[in-house]
């Protein structure tokens, strides 16, 4: 059975070496005004170039001030020439905010963008934060949220893929026990989430394990919440504000989210094992598997990291000049002090020993690495952007069968265009939208209806930090309420100047892969020589 998971492991290493190939839809990639620009005077011509051809009949842009109301005067430029281009003639405009509405169909696939350009005219309108990125308590929840996503992924991976099919008592009480402690720590993680889909997942996963524990259905299905988990992850990770490459970088952002993970709760894991003390056959039976799980884990955290780090630092200069960076290089040393650690364990292991002291050091500098990584959540990343155009943070959530989509520009302290998509997943829609709203602390935020299904607003965010937002739909004398999970980032880091780092990371990645793949190929010759 190994054999044949290492042979579909070397398949996906092999798939993650390829080029990665997207259906690239037409996204913006300039404008002028650029976005988040401060102006001394009005322009007479905004302008925004778009990555692909456009439908000009179908695209549509409309200038609103910082209030959401839609500024007379302005008109689109019909046949402007340049089919990748809208032009829109603007009026006088006084000093103020304002924000460039558009939203353009690509001529090829007819897949429809949108989005907002905004800019100042005589004062910028941000300002500057008030106050760090959810402060010290906010780094503290986001460390006892991580640390309890690895008590629950880190147990059930060892009853997944070492406790396989235990048939021992000494086995069948470990397996209880690991079982036990994930729910304990899926409770935890749920006290720390009161809404949303990832109370939701949490919820379902708690009854898998009990049904696990009754023996009603097999472990396997505990890896369906656990990816879900992983994958709401990747969504609130720094990957999800990318300008280009969003996909394959949230794919390794969750995969390096669950390998880390298990590494991190594996280790103390196993002092849950061997609770009652070592059993010969315990250790025997589990050091093999427990060693490839460990070594699979290690690969893939060690790829999707140096990918991750070639997609969120500009630079190898600013791992040093960054804070971001400077964090990373702390994860990355607690991360080798952990593989030292682990080498250790992994040799009394095969002696049949269990060196309780060494994994409980091993397991306290995990919990240190994970403040490291709560802390690198709170802390912007040193992308290098293009500088007209500005990032942008989406979320979504969902009730009965309306899904709300929010995005945020530019998502830094000061003032933020809101754009809503609020529709209903089934056709025809049982009742149109009466209204939106967004709940935004304790303000209530009113939304333009801009299309039956496209809405907008301004909000001034104060600091940067998590900011608890509810989109309120409205619908036939009804109010639907639905969670947004808001974070407002710190203001952008310019990277410093200097080669890219990703080409660097990237072939270390891709090295890494290649190696896997030869080990995993030679592991499985000399097992089928061997069995010959």
């Amino acid at each position: 059975m190994w054999r044949r998971c290492l042979l579909m492991l070397a398949g996906v290493l092999l798939l993650c070496a390829l080029p990665a190939v997207a259906a690239a839809h037409t996204e913006l990639v300039r404008a002028d005004p650029a976005d988040g620009a401060v102006l001394a005077e009005s322009p007479g011509l905004a302008q925004l170039w778009f990555s692909g051809d456009i439908a000009a009949s179908r695209s549509t842009a409309r200038l609103v001030n910082d209030r959401g109301t839609t500024v007379p005067g302005t008109q689109l430029v019909r046949g402007s020439g340049d089919p990748r281009a809208i032009a829109v003639e603007l009026p006088s405009l006084a000093d103020g905010s304002y924000g460039l509405l558009w939203e353009a169909v690509s001529a090829r696939d007819g897949h429809t963008t949108s989005g907002t350009v905004t800019f100042s005219i005589g004062h910028s309108g941000t300002v500057l934060p008030t106050a760090t990125s959810g402060g010290s308590g906010g780094l503290v929840q986001r460390w006892i949220w991580l640390l309890a996503l690895a008590g629950v992924v880190g147990p059930l991976a060892l009853v997944v893929f070492v406790l396989r099919a235990p048939s021992d008592p000494t086995a069948l009480a470990a397996r209880r026990r690991l079982l036990i402690a994930s729910l304990v720590s899926a409770v935890v993680a749920m006290g720390l989430h009161h809404s949303g889909l990832r109370l939701f997942t949490l919820a379902a996963l708690c009854v898998l394990v009990g049904l696990v524990l009754a023996g009603r259905v097999v472990s396997v299905v505990l890896l369906v919440p656990l990816g879900v988990l992983m994958w709401l992850e990747a969504l609130g990770s720094h990957a999800a504000a990318l300008p280009s490459g969003r996909l394959f970088a949230l794919v390794a952002d969750a995969v390096h989210a669950f390998a880390g993970l298990l590494w991190l709760g594996a280790v103390p894991a196993l002092l849950v094992l061997f609770w009652r003390g070592p059993r010969g056959e315990l250790v025997k039976s589990c050091r093999g598997p427990f060693s490839i799980l460990a070594a699979g884990s290690v690969l893939l955290v060690v790829v999707s990291g140096l990918y991750g780090a070639g997609v969120e630092v500009a630079t190898p200069r600013s791992l040093v000049a960054a804070p971001y960076g400077r964090l990373l290089l702390l994860k990355t040393g607690l991360l080798a002090a952990m593989g030292v650690l682990g080498l250790l364990n992994a040799w009394r292991l095969r002696r049949r020993s269990v060196p309780r002291k060494t994994i409980a050091v091993e397991g306290a500098v995990g919990a240190l690495l994970l403040v490291a990584v709560a802390a690198l959540v709170g802390q912007a990343p040193v992308v290098s952007t293009p500088s007209d155009v500005a990032p942008e943070v989406t979320r979504s959530g969902f009730v009965a069968d309306l899904v709300v989509t929010v995005s945020a520009t530019p998502n830094q302290p000061g003032v933020n265009w809101l754009t809503v998509l609020a529709d209903s997943t089934r056709r025809p829609a049982p009742a149109p939208l009466d209204g939106v709203d967004l709940r935004i602390g304790d303000q209530t935020v009113v939304l333009q209806q801009l299309t039956t299904t496209r809405y907008f607003a301004t909000y001034r965010a104060g600091s940067a930090g998590a900011v608890p937002m509810v989109a309120v739909l409205r619908r036939a004398d009804r109010d639907y309420a639905v969670p947004i999970d808001w974070q407002v980032s710190s203001p952008a880091v310019r990277p410093a100047p200097g080669r890219s780092l990703a080409p660097y990371v990237d072939g270390a990645a891709l090295l890494l892969l290649e190696l896997g793949v030869v080990v995993c190929a030679w592991w499985l010759v000399r097992g089928r020589g061997g069995s010959r």
